[in-house]
């Protein structure tokens, strides 16, 4: 009896094992199906068809349709390609599959071999995938991970170079080197040159706060295992504070640039402005000089034409003894055609 006991309990045990072996070994072969994205891939195995995901890493996944490209999303073609280079389709694996946990859409999360070489190691090194601490069971991986992602971002390779557009190097960088080649200051007597050096100023501001707003929208690596958080969660403060400092220089430039060329335009209305003791100008008076012509044009109006005409002429004729050697007065006895036509006129 006690010896069926032991023969019993011998017996479980090694099931047990193979249980065990079976669930974290995987099933031999395992073959690539087909490469997925840059962390997940699609294999054969004998209870058929499942697809696995690289445990310790992760790697960009690609954008759903219509939708903007992100620091998560950015080189995700890039990243699956390399994984296809490093295990294509018809390629055996050795496989480890985690016992306690899968992925939310039923991917196996796993360890994953070819040839004896990490897969998921391979792809930190290259830069298109980064680790995810806390997936990782043993200190010493987590120490060679931790390791090969630093190479990769020193040697900016993947997601830490600056060859995509949509990398975080290749947006920041660049303005943090703009920001350590500020333009030169011009001379302090050009208002249109000191307004230029502003405006450049300013442009340069308006990129850094920018990429102030990117960096501080990075999730914190504690709250999220986005690629861009693992990525770039203890680098993104060094690169605010960075940028910060240059926006601090740059204000004051500005605001010493805005003051400098204030002070030249006040000289310059100060200069144009006449002096309170001097005359005022021409211009400052047209109402005397226009009280002056004006007479001028009205005795010239007022000069008679050669036309002869009806009314004007009597008047004339009128005024003109008023103006020549007064005659001599008419005796009482004259008569009224010595005095002038008008009477003749009227008599006729």
């Amino acid at each position: 009896m006690i010896t069926f006991v032991v023969v019993a309990v011998v017996m479980l045990g090694l099931t047990i094992t193979s249980v065990v072996k079976a669930m974290t070994r995987g099933d031999d072969p395992v073959v690539v199906n087909s490469v997925l994205t840059g962390q997940s891939m699609e294999v054969n195995r004998t209870t058929g068809l499942d697809v696995i995901r690289l445990q310790n890493v992760r790697a960009p996944l690609p954008k759903e349709e219509d939708v903007p490209e992100t620091l998560d999303t950015c080189m995700a073609q890039e990243a699956t390609e390399h994984l296809q280079s490093l295990a294509d389709e018809g390629t055996s694996l050795d496989v480890e599959i985690a016992a306690y946990a899968n992925a939310p859409n039923g991917e196996l999360w796993a360890d994953i071999y070819h040839a004896g070489n990490d897969l998921g190691l391979e792809m930190v090194e290259s830069g298109y995938a980064v680790v995810d601490p806390a997936s990782v069971d043993d200190p010493e991986t987590l120490e060679e991970l931790t390791a090969a992602q630093k190479q990769a971002r020193d040697a900016e390779r993947g997601i830490f170079s600056k060859d995509a557009d949509c990398t975080l190097p290749s947006y920041v960088e660049p303005v943090l080197e703009q920001l350590n080649d500020l333009p030169a200051s011009p001379q302090a007597n050009d208002v249109t040159e000191l307004t230029k050096y502003i405006g450049e100023l300013n442009n340069l501001r308006s990129d850094a706060q920018e990429a102030v707003a990117v960096l501080t929208a990075i999730p914190d690596t504690e709250n999220d295992d986005s690629v861009a958080a693992l990525a770039w969660g203890d680098a993104k403060e060094e690169y605010i504070t960075s940028l910060e400092d240059h926006l601090e220089d740059i204000r004051g430039l500005v605001e010493d640039a805005q003051d400098k060329r204030a002070d030249l335009q006040d000289a310059k209305t100060l200069e144009n402005s006449p002096s309170p003791d001097a005359p005022a100008p021409e211009e400052d008076q047209p109402d005397e000089q226009g009280q002056e012509e004006e007479p001028q044009e009205d005795t010239a109006a007022a000069e008679p034409t050669t036309e002869p005409s009806g009314e004007p002429a009597v008047a004339e004729a009128e005024v003109e003894p008023q103006t020549a050697e007064e005659p001599p007065s008419p005796s009482a006895e004259s008569s009224p055609a010595e005095l002038g036509g008008a009477t003749d006129v009227d008599s006729e």
